[in-house]
């Protein structure tokens, strides 16, 4: 008889706690219009597409990035710096509302073309529960090309809890004479002064 108890506790012990994380993750039956996978209030940086995948080949970048948080906006941004001279900013596209509500979807970008260091164009989609958001971004002709040591870097944020007004970098690039190298602070304050100049492509929550 004790042994069954046991047994029967021990099942509902390993049942909570697949159920607790069923629900912490935002699965099947849980997840409503939430993205599965991803817990509330955080960002996850998704696979990109697989190298080999034919559409890749169209791509010189691309990535994709999911969501769950409270808020009113996500918008993508993208910006030119001179050292630490913001010098160009540009919406490419945003999904929101008036007022704080459940956003919860995904962003998926694109970079057309075969050379990442001589980009013409950006697009992005935004989804959230259903609807889409999306649009294409000319990139001025003299941004590129000019400066020589380039260096580029996709998606280098790490998955966890978003905090509202911080750029989400999906695709960086650094320009200039010093010894190119990327690290924590190459896309930071103190990273836009070591180079002639930096441009990235963000997203932000509001």
């Amino acid at each position: 008889m004790k042994k069954i108890a046991l047994i029967v506790v021990g099942i509902i012990v390993i049942l909570g706690g697949a159920l607790l994380y069923l629900n912490h993750m935002n699965y099947w039956p849980f997840h409503k219009d939430k993205e599965k996978g991803i817990p509330d209030g955080e960002i996850k940086n998704m696979n990109q597409l697989d190298r080999t995948d034919e559409l890749s080949l169209l791509l010189a970048a691309s990535g994709k990035v999911g969501y769950n948080v409270k808020g009113s906006n996500v918008s993508i941004y993208f910006d030119v710096y001179k050292r630490d001279k913001r010098v160009l900013h540009k919406l490419v596209t945003e999904f929101g509302s008036e007022k704080d509500t459940q956003l919860s979807g995904t962003l998926v970008w694109g970079i057309p073309g075969f050379d990442v260091f001589k980009p013409t164009e950006i697009r992005a989609a935004v989804s959230n529960d259903g609807a889409t958001s999306q649009d294409s971004f000319a990139i001025p002709k003299d941004i590129f090309g000019k400066i020589d040591n380039a260096g580029a870097q996709t998606q280098p944020f790490e998955d966890g809890k978003i905090k509202k007004g911080k750029k989400y970098i999906l695709q960086g690039w650094i320009m200039g004479k010093e010894n190119i190298g990327m690290n924590e602070n190459t896309f930071s304050d103190k990273g836009f002064k070591t180079q002639e100049q930096t441009v990235i492509l963000y997203v932000v929550f509001k």
